[in-house]
Order: structure tokens, then C-alpha cells, then sequence
């Protein structure tokens, strides 16, 4: 492979991990698209999420604040659309230890250093994670275990991928779910969970505390999100015609509505599902202003999970430190924006690569590049 280029591989979870040189054949539609998602998830972290839920930061004018999540969604529909993409280039127990090795090891040092800088420096009035919650959440078992709260709120996205890649890595194993077979395993793993909410869990009435944690601690609650990626792969390939796809995509988004956490912008999502269609038809896009910013869009792109894991907690600690100076928030936001960038960058530099090479790259291999 040419130096600097990366594959579809490593773009399977919400960011790649090798960022590539400006002379990468990379489609830069795909990391304008991430970089787009990462900057909504921290857009309306900052600006509407933290002041209204987070005691301190004062709440910013309407006009100011991001107040129609969507990125967290569409990362995870794009994570959907690369799985499928790299899944048949390996055994299915090689590919999914290699996406276990991608996103694990960065989640776990992320909870680690998230946890102990909450410990050590969050504002007093600010609600501290105990060892309970660092285990649960280091186990991804955030929703399952009674009594455990989220290290960071952001990552709730990681035990549904974690479960996306293990099914889609078991479905694979057979080796036989293909054409109208892998059509009507995705409307069953699309309806069933939609069926389940509609008919035995009543918004008004409590649902039985199993019933919760198999749908809302599992990944069910967003399993559409990878279906749509997943989807959007196989009609890009010609597996499925336009029909099907608009209309599995018009139950996705009524899954969207239907399954919580509620809240998340469906008109906003809705763009973000036509340009991930967009870029998986025509990935080239010959856009002046995309090709003059490639160099810093791939960059970003390349950090995006590493950012997406650092930013929320440490982020809202340190713009609550700076509102607690006096300062405005045109100091804080950018702040919470450029913390996450670095912290972004340092876990993606010194964990999430290394990491994955030495848990990937065969040991013989390794001594080779090292000479």
C-alpha cells in the first residue's frame, strides 16, 4: 500500500486512525462527513448539553446554542457502511479482533484518565464517578450493572458498536447470508427491536427492569443506525435496489424517533443520512473549498475518536474552570473545542496507533519496521 494511504479498514470506527498525506488516494467526502458529525457532537455538547444539565456554566443565548444533535448518529452510521465494507477481507474472527484492537485499548485509557481527572479536578458541586462506575464502565456494561453511571456521557456510542461488530462478525461466520437472506436478516434486526418498543413498552408505564437492559444497556435502542450504514453499503454495490433503501431508511428514521434517548435533531439526521448516500454513490466530490481544506479535514478525521472519546468531561471541567475566572463564554467554548482537539490527538498519537500496531502487526513484522 502506498505510504500514507488509508484503507476502508481503518476508517470502521467514528474515526479513522491513520491520518494519510495530502497525495493519499483517500475520498475526502468521507472525512468531510466525520469532521462535519464531530464538530455537532461537541457543537452541542458545549452549547446546549453542558450549560443545561451541569451546574455553573451559564446557559448561552438561543442564537448560540447547537441545540439539534445529530453527529453521534451519523458516526455510528458510518462506522455501519465501513464494517461492511472491510468485513469479507478476512476470516470474521480476524476482523473482529482487529476492531475490538482499534477502539478498546483507546476506550479504556480514555475512561482511565477521564476518571481520575474527575476525581482530581472537578468543581466540588459536580457529581465525582466512584470505583463502581470506572469498572462498570470499563467492562462497556454502562447500562447493565444497577448503580453505574456513565465516566463520560459521549460513550455510550462504544458498547453499541462493540455489540454491532460482534453480530455482524457471527452473521459473517456462516458465510451464507447473502442477497435476500442478508435483507431479511437486516429487516428483522431493524423491526424487531422497533416491534418491541411499540407493543411492550409503553412510554407511560415503567418496562420491566430486564426488558430495559436487553434493549437500552445492549445496543438495541440504536441498532438502526448501524442497519442504515449497512444499507446505504449494499445498495452502493448494487446488492439492493434505490426502493428498498428509501424505504428501510424511512423506518430507520421513525426508529430514530421511537428508541431513546430522545432529542436528537431527525431533520438534521435526515441530511446527514442523503450525504453519507451521497459520498457511498459518488465518494469524488470535486468541491473547491473541500479540496483547498483536505490536508486539515483529513487530519481532524483522523483524530475523531479519539477526540469523540476525550471531550465531554474533561471539556465541560475545564470551561467550567474558565467561566469560574469571570471569563466569557468566547473563551470557554473555544477552550472546551481546543482541549478536546489535544487530548484528541495525544490519545490517537500515543494509544489508539501504537495500540492497534502491537496488537495487529505480526511480531516478526514489527522488528522489521523497527529496522
Amino acid at each position: 500500500m502506498p505510504a500514507g494511504q488509508v484503507t476502508a479498514e481503518q476508517a470502521t470506527t467514528a474515526g479513522p486512525v491513520e491520518a494519510p498525506a495530502p497525495t493519499s488516494s483517500r475520498q475526502v467526502s468521507w472525512d468531510a462527513i466525520r469532521v462535519l458529525a464531530i464538530f455537532a457532537v461537541l457543537a452541542y455538547h458545549i452549547t446546549c448539553l453542558a450549560p443545561l444539565t451541569l451546574p455553573g456554566l451559564p446557559p448561552l443565548q438561543p442564537w448560540l446554542q447547537m441545540d439539534f444533535p445529530f453527529g453521534s448518529a451519523t458516526l455510528i452510521v458510518v462506522s455501519g457502511f465501513f464494517a461492511a465494507t472491510t468485513v469479507g477481507r478476512s476470516t470474521p474472527l480476524r476482523w473482529w479482533l482487529r476492531r475490538l484492537a482499534r477502539m478498546l485499548p483507546a476506550f479504556w485509557v480514555a475512561v482511565l484518565v477521564i476518571f481520575t481527572v474527575s476525581r482530581l479536578f472537578a468543581p466540588d458541586d459536580f457529581v465525582r464517578p466512584d470505583f463502581g462506575d470506572l469498572i462498570g464502565n470499563l467492562l462497556l456494561a454502562h447500562l447493565l450493572l444497577p448503580g453505574v453511571d456513565y465516566i463520560d456521557l459521549a460513550h455510550w456510542t462504544v458498547p453499541v458498536q462493540v455489540a454491532a461488530f460482534t453480530m455482524i462478525a457471527l452473521l459473517a461466520r456462516r458465510g451464507r447470508i447473502r442477497g435476500h437472506l442478508a435483507s431479511a436478516v437486516l429487516w428483522f434486526v431493524l423491526l424487531a427491536p422497533l416491534a418491541v418498543r411499540v407493543l411492550f413498552m409503553n412510554p407511560d408505564v415503567p418496562a420491566p427492569a430486564w426488558l430495559s437492559a436487553i434493549m437500552d444497556g445492549t445496543g438495541l435502542n440504536r441498532a438502526h443506525l448501524v442497519i442504515a450504514g449497512v444499507s446505504i453499503f449494499r445498495w452502493s454495490r448494487g446488492r439492493i435496489g434505490f426502493p428498498q433503501l428509501f424505504l428501510m431508511l424511512c423506518v430507520v428514521l421513525w426508529a430514530h424517533t421511537v428508541h431513546p434517548p430522545g432529542g436528537d435533531s431527525v431533520q438534521m439526521f435526515t441530511l446527514a443520512l442523503v450525504l453519507v448516500c451521497v459520498a457511498a454513490y459518488r465518494p469524488a466530490w470535486n468541491v473547491r473549498i473541500l479540496n483547498r481544506l483536505a490536508k486539515p479535514i483529513q487530519w481532524l478525521a483522523g483524530i475523531s475518536y479519539g477526540v469523540y472519546l476525550m471531550h465531554y468531561t474533561i471539556g465541560t471541567i475545564v470551561a467550567r474552570r474558565l467561566a469560574d475566572l469571570g471569563l466569557a463564554w468566547w473563551v470557554w467554548v473555544p477552550a472546551f473545542f481546543a482541549s478536546a482537539v489535544l487530548l484528541g490527538w495525544a490519545l490517537t498519537r500515543w494509544v489508539e496507533r501504537p495500540a492497534f500496531k502491537l496488537l495487529t502487526v505480526p511480531q516478526r513484522e514489527r522488528l522489521s519496521l523497527r529496522t
